[in-house]
């Protein structure tokens, strides 16, 4: 076997190797959060697109809380009213994960997850960043994406 080829398929070895071991530790960091978060993201979504501020304010982190005082932030949370009634909820995705700290909960991990949503006014999906504290889970962060507001 000539010089090249044997460094090539060493290569390709480590490389499938690497990509082995990094599809384990993905898939075992994410299972770390499936029967807390997930049940989580199940009760909580309903309440979220409820677009009533009052219900989702006990939802959300400190940091959170602070930034929806702001009262354009409420109105763009008013905006995805447009969207309609929450009729059905997809699985949802982990997608990452990070440790940080925080003022008001002290050390805390944030998890990022997508949702697949189905509204009166047609598919939607959300990307949300809890944060969990080591006793239970706070929403920091959540967008939508729905062609409702492509127009």
């Amino acid at each position: 076997m000539s010089l090249i080829l044997r460094r090539s398929l060493i290569f390709i070895t480590l490389l499938a190797a690497g990509l082995l071991i990094y599809t384990l530790w993905f898939g075992m960091k994410a299972d770390r959060y499936d029967d807390t978060a997930i049940p989580y993201l199940e009760s909580t979504l309903p309440i979220l697109t409820s677009w009533q501020f009052e219900q989702l304010k006990p939802l959300l982190s400190p940091t959170a809380r602070l930034e929806f005082e702001n009262e354009k932030v409420q109105q763009a949370y008013q905006s995805f009213s447009r969207l309609g009634h929450l009729k059905s909820t997809g699985k949802p995705t982990y997608l990452w994960d990070r440790s940080d700290t925080s003022k008001s909960l002290g050390d805390i991990e944030i998890i990022g997850y997508q949702v697949p949503l189905e509204f009166d006014s047609g598919p939607a999906t959300i990307k949300i960043n809890l944060v969990a504290d080591g006793r239970s889970y706070y929403i920091q962060h959540f967008g939508i994406h729905s062609e409702v507001f492509a127009d």
